[in-house]
């Protein structure tokens, strides 16, 4: 039994393919090699207290802290019902990130039987805590610190991925898309989407496609990054782990959420130009990223939208600014005035 104590906060690829079989078997021997054995029997939590509940942000799961004597911690992990397979994958994902030298929370125990993941506890100090509590000499550095684990991707094979989720190709892009049309457009705005914005999106989509491809995290933001106290930083969320253009994560990192407002233009442009040296990313890569910039932010701008409309008001600042921050470059790639006013009002 858990004891509750206080509550302060709050399509896989045909596996008939030659070489996805590998790939699939790599998957069994790494996680037999990395994490904890597995059981059918429920997690036995009878020696920890539910010290805190923990905001999981959009995902479906549920997070809590935990605490046993003398003062150990750890998360627990909860995946309800309709999301309960993904356990496999995301243990699968951790060991694959952890072989490759990313800093991942380790797994302590797991049951996939009832949804239930035990994970080492990094600490609460994320990428937006540790940049406003720092002073304006020693951010730099810790900036620095957070292009590490991209660095780290960069030097991953996008073809030797395994297939746990499908590619940021032009359908998933223009999908993605499709969230910003329904609820920042049409519930939150209350207008009705357009032909012509339905033809720019699919033109965006179609550039940003063409991208280079790299191994992608998906959402690698402030709020997913913990600094600890050594200095490295720790990522979370990794579940999502694709294959996807090659700006995608440092354009997220440096251009959402409170990033627009902790991080001033000027170290912007620098952390840019330092990402694409260390990864050696191809020429054109500024132009590769406004572009991602404006297809990662609408539809970011969705997910906030859907956010807000359910009643999580916190979004709505993040929204207001991201919003600001694409007006110009909307305008720049061609959209449409009816486009950029929506942005604005």
């Amino acid at each position: 039994m858990l004891h509750q104590t206080t509550a302060t906060r709050g399509s896989r690829a045909d596996p008939s393919h030659p070489s996805l079989l590998d790939r699939v078997s790599w998957c069994s021997v790494s996680l037999q090699r990395m994490a904890p054995p597995t059981t059918d029997s429920p997690l036995d939590l009878s020696h920890w207290c539910q010290l805190e509940h923990l905001t999981g942000d959009a995902s479906a799961r549920s997070y809590s802290r935990l605490w046993r004597p003398p003062g150990e911690t750890a998360i627990l992990v909860e995946y309800p019902a309709g999301v309960r397979h993904q356990v496999v994958r995301d243990l699968e994902v951790s060991a694959w990130c952890h072989e490759r030298g990313l800093l991942v929370p380790r797994v302590l125990a797991v049951t996939p039987a009832d949804g239930r993941v035990l994970l080492e506890d990094m600490g609460d100090r994320d990428g937006e805590t540790a940049l406003t509590v720092t002073t304006h000499d020693l951010q730099p550095g810790l900036l620095d610190g957070m292009l590490r684990p991209l660095e780290l991707l960069a030097g991953c094979d996008p073809a030797a991925l395994p297939p746990w989720n499908p590619p940021l190709d032009r359908a998933r892009l223009r999908w993605e898309l499709a969230g910003f049309e329904l609820w920042f457009v049409s519930h939150l705005k209350n207008t009705r989407p357009w032909e012509s914005l339905d033809r720019w999106l699919n033109d965006l989509s179609e550039e940003v496609a063409g991208h280079p491809r790299r191994v992608c995290h998906r959402d690698y933001h402030l709020n997913n990054l913990l600094v600890q106290d050594d200095g490295e930083v720790a990522v979370l969320d990794i579940q999502d782990i694709l294959v996807g253009p090659d700006t995608y994560d440092a354009v997220s990192l440096l251009t959402e959420r409170a990033a627009i407002r902790l991080i001033p233009d000027g170290e912007r442009r620098r952390l840019m130009a330092r990402w694409a040296d260390r990864t050696a990313a191809r020429p054109g890569w500024q132009d590769r990223a406004m572009v991602v910039q404006v297809q990662r932010g609408l539809k970011v701008l969705g997910t906030f939208a859907r956010l807000s409309l359910e009643g999580r008001s916190g979004y709505r600042a993040w929204m207001a600014e991201l919003a600001a921050n694409l007006v110009g470059l909307l305008e720049t790639l061609g959209a449409d005035h009816q486009t950029t006013a929506l942005l604005i009002d």
